[in-house]
């Protein structure tokens, strides 16, 4: 879709009375817990037609009552709202009406702007005596509020239409301006004054479809590379991993953080992120043996189901899944279910920013990570900070009963390296091992000779021995 087309889109949605109408018997319907039903019905011709329904009532738009002979008419004659508990014994309701629609209770809210009829809310049910006092209070308390909303939509298409095809306002409007100032959209830059309008009936609109528009032009293109950052055994001194970091060539110049919520914010977060996957793996058979690549994938994008299949083309007993978190994780249970297809496809999981908060632990405890990363804020300064030590030690304990392994990430000076090794940490990351880079970089950041190398974890021995 093009911008102009999202903005017209947005326009339209937000200037259509009927956009309105669908809203409000959707939200009528979801506010009083008793109705099975909802219209709006608006007035006119001496009839009432139902323009918009929900629930039940779904299947009768365009139905039409007699303002003389319906509890509807009455309502809006009365301008008050009317109750009925049984249809079939009150002598108000149009009795074939309610039996061809199959209602038994309702409650008509009449429309009313200036005193003038506009029409009828009406939510229905389909057992007696459905509706109670508290219910009708609170309709009639929204009716004001609902004609306004379905009145100033009305007005606002109009006028929004004369401005965008050149109209400029009313007759009246145009007459006051004098004919001195020419054609209202004489230099005019119509998309600019679509973007404004649009802008103001959706803030963000015109920001989020430029948005969508780089993500589009990322996925389509080679805007998208991955650097790797190494993984270091911090006995042995030994690479034994790298970490796949997603970068963006493309305008603006912004952290891939930014590029990734962005996406989120326009719904795309998910295909950014597979896609981030799919350029990561095509490294994986140039990585020397038994050298194992983690890549980042959040748990919607994990949830699809699609991952396993991405993962396959680069071989996923080389493959680490590093669970970040964008969001937060709302179904455990559906996680825990794609996590299993995509363990059982070989790859392994590794659990980002453990000790920077409940969530991380959280995680930990419910999803048996293969690889616990301590996060950067507990391993800088841990050489300094008692506090940050301990909770580290805690890790490595829990780590240590479980079967997990701890890659210390954010390493930076060389005491914070003695400190993680004195605690018993296997791995370690961070920009005095190695920066992020291209994969012709990638090589042992650490000198240190090959003898007395202890053993490595179980996991990654299978990953060798599979080689």
């Amino acid at each position: 879709m093009t911008e102009r087309q999202e903005l017209h889109r947005a326009i339209r949605d937000f200037t259509d009375p009927l956009v309105v109408m669908r809203r409000v018997v959707d939200q009528a319907l979801g506010l009083i817990a008793a109705a099975d039903g909802a219209v709006v019905e608006l007035a006119g011709g001496g009839r009432l037609t139902c323009v918009c329904a929900a629930g039940s009532m779904t299947g009768h738009v365009g139905r039409q009552l007699r303002l003389d002979a319906s509890l509807s008419g009455l309502a809006v004659e009365k301008g008050e709202t009317l109750q009925c508990d049984d249809a079939r014994t009150d002598d108000r309701v149009d009795h074939d009406a309610c039996r061809q629609v199959g209602l038994i209770s309702m409650v008509c809210v009449p429309l009313l702007r200036r005193d003038e009829p506009v029409g009828i809310l009406k939510v229905t049910a389909m057992r007696p005596r459905a509706f109670s006092a508290a219910d009708v209070r609170t309709l009639t308390g929204l009716a004001d509020f609902i004609t306004a909303a379905i009145a100033a939509s009305s007005d606002l298409a109009r006028v929004t239409k004369a401005l965008l095809t050149g109209g400029g306002g009313s007759g009246r409007s145009r007459r006051r301006r004098g004919a001195a100032a020419g054609s209202p959209r004489e230099g005019w830059d119509e998309v600019a004054v679509s973007a404004f309008v649009a802008n103001v009936l959706r803030p963000g609109i015109v920001e989020d479809a430029e948005v969508r528009g780089r993500i589009e032009q990322v996925l389509a293109g080679a805007e998208l590379t991955v650097d790797l950052q190494p993984i270091v055994n911090l006995r042995s001194e030994r690479l034994v991993g790298a970490e796949a970091l997603a970068r963006f060539q493309g305008p603006p110049p912004q952290s891939p953080d930014a590029w990734f919520a962005q996406a989120y914010r326009v719904g795309m977060g998910v295909e950014l992120e597979l896609a981030a996957v799919r350029e990561a793996v095509k490294v994986t058979d140039r990585l020397a043996d038994g050298v194992f690549l983690a890549v980042n994938v959040g748990p919607e994008a994990v949830s699809t189901g699609r991952l396993p299949a991405i993962l396959a083309c680069g071989g996923a007993h080389r493959i680490v899944v590093e669970l970040t978190e964008h969001i937060e994780v709302g179904n455990y249970e559906r996680l825990q279910d794609a996590l299993y297809e995509v363990r059982a496809s070989g790859a392994r999981l590794a659990i980002d920013d453990a000790g920077a908060g409940f969530a991380g632990l959280t995680r930990i405890l419910k999803l048996a990570p293969d690889l616990i990363k301590l996060d950067r804020e507990l391993t800088g300064g841990i050489d300094l900070d008692p506090v940050r030590r301990s909770l580290a030690a805690a890790l490595v304990s829990f780590a240590a009963q479980t079967g997990a392994q701890i890659v210390a990430e954010g390493i930076e000076t060389e005491d914070e390296l003695e400190a993680v090794r004195e605690l018993g940490i296997s791995f370690g990351q961070g920009y005095l091992l190695g920066r992020p880079g291209p994969l012709s970089a990638l090589q042992r950041p650490l000198a240190g000779g090959a003898e007395s190398h202890p053993a490595e974890p179980e996991w990654l021995v299978r990953l060798i021995d599979h080689r």
